[in-house]
């Protein structure tokens, strides 16, 4: 008679299996789990449908917390501290459900996958069980010097890095870090902010996972009809950290008259952008397309001959690894996230020792895959295959089943 599987706790506020990022990230963990464990899924209630149904077909048991309304109206009154209140009012009320589903059925784990931070603590881990927390980020921060990129929003960056090392000293925080037997942590730069006593328990793991259309790419490679015109483009939220003005500039620097850089997404820095490339003169070769489809974004990382993405403070970006699929090459900064999920072999990384410096690296960078195609080809082939080694569920699943089995005692 086979062994019953050990009950596993899974806790995802950002969850979706039809969404993307991060609720897309938070679903595939659960899944993942489903493989070899009995898992009990809690998540908000914003996407109750699609979670009851993949969690049905897969066997897992689903819980859902929602936030009540008079607390949601409250709290929008208050800003960015009124967001960060209701993760705390979630939690609390999560913790709560924990403790009492532990008490009906004890479970051999828990583990929190989405909140991607470590500023929300994990206050379902008083459970006195084994917990996992992660993949963790947060600790990036804008590089000194850089903040002329960011436009008026570099002074909400100053204080940055200072408020996350009071967050570390939050209580709450502190006893997350103590209470968690393994933390999955996004990269480096997070890694090297937590305090030292907790750095033994970490382990990297890469946020990001390939989705099932994405690995069909690297099973049918694409093929690029030559152009004379550089493509460049650009996917992602529209937002000030990731410095776009640092591309115009490296434009400029170029000397390139003949490229076209699209900007797909959406976000409070569009308007400043805009602006700028007017001012710049460049606007005739930069096009704006607001919001696409999921299912349209094929269609321009197919007729892109590369994807820059200059994030100043970001532990990932799910387009990088979009484009990397693709067999697109990524120019990038050799920062945090992004400068760890891309090498050498599938993309082009900026150094980020001074502004200035930086500009002209990237547009030494675009004027070499715009006269080396054999370059960008290589570069494409590579970055397929990193994503395979790296970044499927496969390893994920690995990484997880290696964590769990130091952690579980039982059959």
């Amino acid at each position: 008679m086979a062994a019953a599987r050990p009950r596993i706790l899974m806790i995802a506020y950002a969850c979706n299996p039809t969404g993307s990022g991060e609720h897309w990230l938070g679903w595939g963990w659960a899944e993942q789990a489903a493989r070899a464990y009995q898992v009990d899924l809690i998540t908000t209630t914003n996407n109750q449908p699609q979670v009851k149904k993949s969690a049905r077909a897969l066997g897992i048991t689903a819980h859902f917390v929602g936030i009540p309304e008079w607390f949601r109206k409250l709290s929008d009154h208050l800003g960015g501290g009124g967001n960060w209140l209701r993760k705390i009012w979630w939690q609390i009320r999560v913790a709560r459900l924990a403790e009492s589903l532990h008490r009906q059925a004890p479970f051999a784990l828990a583990h929190q996958t989405t909140f991607h931070t470590f500023r929300v603590p994990f206050l379902a881990a008083r459970l006195d069980i084994p917990c996992v927390w992660g993949p963790i980020a947060g600790g990036e921060f804008v590089p000194p010097g850089f903040f002329r990129f960011l436009g008026a929003a570099k002074f909400g960056e100053y204080g940055r890095r200072m408020v996350n090392r009071l967050w570390l000293q939050f209580p709450p925080v502190k006893k997350s870090f103590r209470r968690a037997a393994i933390i999955f942590v996004s990269n480096s730069t997070t890694l090297d902010f937590l305090p030292s006593w907790v750095r033994a328990k970490c382990r990297l793991v890469p946020p990001n996972a390939l989705r099932p259309q994405d690995e069909k790419f690297i099973a049918n490679p694409r093929t690029v009809s030559p152009s004379a015109t550089l493509r460049l483009l650009y996917v992602g939220n529209c937002v000030a950290i990731r410095a776009l003005p640092l591309v115009f500039e490296a434009l400029i620097e170029s000397g390139l008259t003949d490229y076209k850089l699209t900007i797909v997404g959406n976000g409070p820095a569009l308007p400043e952008w805009k602006r700028l490339a007017a001012q710049l003169g460049i606007s005739g070769k930069v096009a704006f397309t607001g919001l696409v489809p999921y299912e349209k974004l094929d269609e321009y990382y197919g007729e892109a001959d590369a994807l820059v993405f200059p994030a100043l403070r970001d532990s990932g970006g799910s387009s990088l690894l979009e484009a990397m699929a693709r067999g697109l090459p990524v120019v990038c900064l050799d920062w945090a996230g992004p400068g760890e999920m891309v090498d050498k072999e599938c993309g082009i990384k900026i150094p980020v020792t001074e502004p200035q410096m930086a500009v002209k690296a990237f547009a030494e960078a675009l004027k070499r895959l715009n006269q080396e195609p054999a370059l960008g080809a290589a570069l494409a082939r590579a970055a397929q295959q990193r994503a395979l080694n790296l970044f499927r569920w496969e390893e994920k699943f690995r990484v997880l089943q290696a964590s769990y089995g130091k952690l579980i005692k039982g059959p």
